[in-house]
């Protein structure tokens, strides 16, 4: 039966790869977008948790459940977030092998990313980068509480070298980082029947990325060095009734600045310089969710509340998003 169930793990996963798939197109420079949360479909989902990541509750009796009764399986989840800039969904299968051991791949599709160029605004859309995570669960207690840890790998599936037409000229769009990078990941969860906790600490290590820009007399070899990441949060939510729960949460994410290199074909001097992609960045996740057993929604916004780059020259204006997540399990307990 389980290999069954892994089987039909596998085909969702390649059924949604192969639906997202879209196409290079030309290369025009490179941008990363390390540190751009409001885009960033890789932290954005991993910062906000599933009602699955909370300790798990007896909907009938409202107590935490036996952890040796998580069943295995198959289950999934989506986080959709829509801001002005941009609108993007992550879909998330996962395969749990035991109460303690599960896997995860969040493949996201941005529907449409904007941005602001001199001639007007570009935008692209389609596969952004995959990740696909290991996680292994420890109980504390009677069960009503948890320690949970994750190792993730991001994937340079989304398309780096996107671009967009306005008025005759290619602007630069990109879909991803087009770099391999590494997550972990901790997590302390802790319930009640009608309260939950969840705090989390995470570091990204980014990976330094190059490509060349070709502009006909000369050629350009970009090299830069995104600096690592390290995001903390922690989330709470209230039982306002036998299905109904208030939400609430903050994020905090810390940037370095990492660095870019520059070197060209004609023998120009080489621009070394600090990238400046640092910056402190602060959200507050206010929602409500809903429990129906196998099926539960959640309906949200992230407000941005406090931004801090270190470059004086990049825009700290960053949008408000509505945040629309669902966690379906087939088999949520085993009886």
């Amino acid at each position: 039966m389980q290999i069954r169930k892994v089987g039909l793990f596998v085909l969702v996963l390649l059924a949604v790869l192969g639906l997202f798939s879209t196409g290079a197109l030309a290369q025009v420079g490179e941008t990363h977008s390390h540190g751009d949360t409001f885009f960033d479909t890789t932290v954005g989902p991993l910062i906000l948790p599933t009602t699955d990541d909370f300790v798990a509750i007896d909907d009938a009796g409202g107590t935490p459940a036996d952890p040796d009764k998580v069943a295995p399986g198959v289950a999934i989840s989506t986080y959709i977030d829509v801001s002005d800039k941009m609108k993007s969904g992550v879909l998330t299968p996962s395969y749990r092998f035991s109460p303690k051991l599960a896997l995860k791949a969040h493949v996201p599709l941005i529907f449409s990313r904007t941005l602001t160029y001199w001639a007007g605004d570009a935008s692209a859309g389609g596969l952004g980068d995959i990740t696909l995570d290991g996680t292994y669960t420890h109980y504390l207690g009677q069960g009503n509480a948890l320690l949970r840890f994750s190792g993730s790998v991001k994937l340079p599936t989304g398309d780096e070298e996107a671009t967009d037409e306005v008025d005759g000229t290619e602007f630069y769009v990109p879909l991803g980082t087009g770099t391999t990078d590494f997550l972990l990941k901790g997590q302390y969860a802790k319930t009640t029947p009608s309260f939950g906790f969840l705090g989390t600490l995470m570091f990204r290590k980014n990976s330094p990325n190059e490509t060349i820009q070709d502009w006909g007399y000369v050629q350009a070899t970009n090299k830069v060095t995104a600096a690592n990441e390290l995001l903390a949060s922690a989330f709470a939510r209230k039982r306002m009734g036998q299905k109904w729960w208030l939400n609430l949460g903050v994020g905090v994410a810390f940037m370095g600045d990492g660095e870019s290199i520059t070197e060209y074909s004609d023998g120009s001097p080489t621009d070394d310089w600090e990238a400046n992609m640092g910056g402190t960045l602060v959200d507050l996740f206010p929602g409500v969710s809903y429990s129906m057993g196998k099926l539960s929604p959640y309906l949200g916004v992230r407000l941005p509340v406090a931004t801090s780059y270190d470059n004086d020259l990049r825009d700290d204006d960053r949008d408000i998003s509505v945040i629309f997540q669902f966690s379906y399990r087939p088999e949520k307990m085993a009886e």
